[in-house]
């Protein structure tokens, strides 16, 4: 039971302690205040005692009475749970505080530390600023170390903090926020803006004044660049835009030429705080290098080099080419180039006076420098001689090249050609070699005499030279090629012709009869001919009379120089016999005979031909036909009295009657059959048809008019019952 009393008020005494104040609480009073420890005994409680450094404060009983002790005489106040109140708090009381409560009859003594911290209410701190560099808060260098205090003077701040535009800025990367000191390492542009600094300890805050800093950037990174890039600009057409950037604080820009101060012109315009420059329209004249200057209140730099890209006019177009030698058509090529000064020049090419004509030997080239520059002619032809020009033009203007024209040659368009033809009654000897530039040299030797000329030598011969078996010799020579003929004269000549030649004709056909000389016009070069000269001809009947033939009738003559035919129609044995053609020319005359063999017509055979044959067949099956469908409608079933009884009744109007078939044509015809019209129906009939046929011979003639016999045929026709 003792034991029970004992540890029972240990556990109330713990429950109060511990519910109100824990062991080591901090409790914050303001200098002149009043601080309040709160705490809560049970009822059992029977003295509760507060101490402060050994010192009493307080004292109390639950069953009445309390009292303050010392120096807290008059300015405290123990309640009745436990909890005290201090008054006018004063520096000195700052420190630890104990409270002991105690049982009746059981002194148990429990401490709790309570630590009382006197505070004075903060005064606002003063923020200054400190920099390395000799500078004002609103000219601050971009770059420098800046340092800002918060001056509390001896206040007890526990917590500095600091702002810039409201924000708190001490994460950021370069500052360093150290008690009542704010680092800027460097500080920035971006530093730039209104700061201030707020102090607290447990029982006030306070904020200090403003201050404003301006951070000037020094003039950094300062370039210069247009809208053009490395496009052309085209003078009095184009448009540019000039660009001055740069870092920096307060930046400002001026713009020069050359290294001058850029002019006074309405075509300069400047914008955008004067860091654009537009001019409008570019001119010859801004050729120049452009800059432009950025500065502020630190420091100023000059940019970059800008220099347009001015387009300039054609001029000085001018016309080459890669040979001066002579050219020889068909075979060399050339090429020509035109060249000029300007800006994007492009060429187009003239030949005597026109436009350049499509051509496959054409081709134009120099797609990069510049385009359409070179013509190349391969090969060159006879209409290439010139004069070519070539045009050079951009889009400021256009200029017209110098003329040139090329040193054409060609060969003659064959080998030399060596000729005799009768000239006015006499023989003509050419040498010709014509159409070559320049004209061939021609040498004509005949009968050990030679002339010489350019591209033709001709030489007449009289009827009194003997020209029979000589020989004509022409040589040509043209820029370094040669070409040489031989020609023998003889008299007039047919290799493909045998003389006596027999052609054969059937009676009543036609023939032609035909003579045909060789000429000896020869264009090969290096070759030997036989000359045969233009001939007259003439036809003549030898066998069985010589007789002339002249034009007409059946005989038709048709001639020319080197050629003669005789065409013969409807010939008949009078034709049979031999015949002449003569050939004569200037050197003499040659005969060609001919044998004309006319052989008779062949007879026809007796007997018929395939055409009466088939009609004789198609006619006898067509009777056949005719027949069976008289029979298949005539003879009908009835009741009959005997199938062999023959009508012969009275009643019957005839018990035979004939039908006669006759052919209408000679490989057919009709059937005809009659009957009495009364015949009764249920009575069979039987009767002849007669049927004739014209019958033929085996060679029937085609003008024969005598009639063939008639073979008469008989066939049963029954009639039977109606159904």
């Amino acid at each position: 039971m003792d034991l029970y009393k004992c540890f029972l008020p240990c556990v109330l005494l713990l429950v109060v302690v511990s519910g109100a104040v824990s062991d080591g609480t901090v409790v914050n009073g303001i200098l002149g205040g009043s601080v309040l420890f709160n705490v809560s005994v049970p009822s059992e409680t029977f003295q509760i005692t507060w101490n402060t450094n050994n010192v009493p404060i307080a004292q109390a009983f639950t069953t009445g009475g309390s009292q303050c002790l010392n120096q807290f005489m008059g300015r405290c106040e123990l309640f009745m749970n436990g909890s005290l109140r201090l008054d006018g708090i004063r520096q000195t009381d700052q420190g630890e505080y104990t409270v002991t409560a105690q049982l009746q009859n059981i002194t148990i003594i429990e401490t709790k530390k309570l630590q009382l911290n006197i505070y004075a209410p903060l005064n606002a701190p003063v923020l200054k600023f400190n920099s390395t560099y000799n500078t004002t808060p609103d000219r601050l260098v971009g770059g420098s170390n800046v340092t800002l205090h918060c001056d509390a003077g001896n206040q007890t701040v526990l917590t500095y903090t600091f702002y810039r535009d409201q924000k708190t800025i001490c994460s950021e990367p370069h500052v360093t926020c150290r008690d009542s000191v704010l680092i800027f390492q460097p500080i920035t542009e971006n530093d730039s803006g209104t700061y201030n600094c707020t102090i607290q300890n447990p029982v006030s805050t306070n904020t200090s004044n403003s201050l404003q800093l301006t951070v000037i950037v020094p003039v950094s990174e300062v370039t210069l660049t247009t809208n053009t890039s490395d496009s052309l600009v085209w003078p009095g057409k184009d448009s540019v835009s000039l660009r001055c950037s740069a870092r920096g604080t307060d930046v400002s820009f001026s713009w020069n030429l050359q290294g001058a101060p850029l002019p006074l012109n309405p075509r300069y315009n400047v914008t955008n705080n004067s860091s654009i420059l537009i001019i409008s329209p570019v001119s010859a004249t801004d050729n120049g290098s452009f800059t432009c200057t950025a500065k502020n209140l630190i420091n100023n730099i000059t940019s970059n080099e800008v220099k347009l890209n001015l387009a300039s006019p054609v001029s000085d177009v001018r016309l080459s080419s890669n040979t001066s030698a002579l050219l020889i058509v068909g075979e060399d090529s050339v090429s020509l180039h035109c060249s000029a000064q300007g800006s994007a020049v492009n060429f187009s090419w003239i030949l005597n006076g026109e436009p350049l004509p499509q051509s496959p030997h054409y081709h134009i080239t120099g797609d990069n420098s510049p385009p359409n520059s070179n013509l190349t002619i391969s090969p060159v032809s006879k209409n290439d001689n010139g004069p070519f020009t070539c045009r050079g033009s951009n889009l400021a203007n256009n200029e017209t090249s110098n003329t040139l024209s090329l040193d054409l040659a060609w060969r003659p368009d064959r080998n030399i050609a060596c000729i005799g033809q009768p000239h006015n009654q006499n023989l003509q000897l050419i040498c010709s070699w014509p159409g070559g530039q320049p004209a061939a040299n021609v040498t004509m030797i005949y009968n050990s005499v030679t002339e010489i000329n350019y591209n033709q030598v001709i030489r007449n011969l009289t009827s009194n030279n003997n020209v029979q078996g000589s020989i004509l010799t022409c040589n040509g020579y043209q820029l370094g090629k040669t070409s040489n003929c031989t020609l023998t004269f003889e008299s007039p000549q047919s290799p493909g012709h045998k003389n006596d030649t027999i052609t054969e004709v059937t009676e009543g056909g036609n023939t032609v009869l035909t003579v045909n000389l060789t000429s000896g016009r020869q264009d090969r070069a290096t070759t030997f001919s036989t000359q045969v000269l233009p001939a007259t001809f003439s036809w003549a009947r030898l066998s069985p009379n010589p007789t002339p033939i002249q034009d007409g009738g059946k005989f038709k003559v048709n001639s020319s120089e080197y050629t003669s035919s005789l065409h013969i129609t409807e010939v008949t044995k009078d034709e049979n016999g031999k015949y002449e053609c003569r050939a004569e020319n200037f050197i003499g005359s040659t005969t060609f005979t001919f044998t004309l063999n006319v052989e008779a017509k062949p007879v026809s055979k007796s007997g018929l031909n395939g055409g009466e044959i088939a009609g004789i067949v198609i006619g006898v099956l067509a009777g056949v036909v005719i027949i069976g469908i008289i029979v298949f409608f005539i003879v009908k079933k009835k009741n009959r009295k005997g199938d062999s009884e023959w009508l012969s009744d009275s009643n019957d109007i005839g018990t035979k009657q004939n039908s006669s078939v006759k052919f209408n044509k000679q490989d057919g015809g009709t059937a005809e059959a009659s009957f009495a019209n009364n015949v009764p129906d249920e009575i069979d009939e039987v009767k002849y048809a007669q049927i004739n046929f014209n019958k033929k011979t085996n060679a029937p003639s085609a003008k024969s008019t005598n009639p063939e016999p008639v073979e008469t045929l008989y066939s049963d026709i029954k009639r039977s019952n109606k159904n």
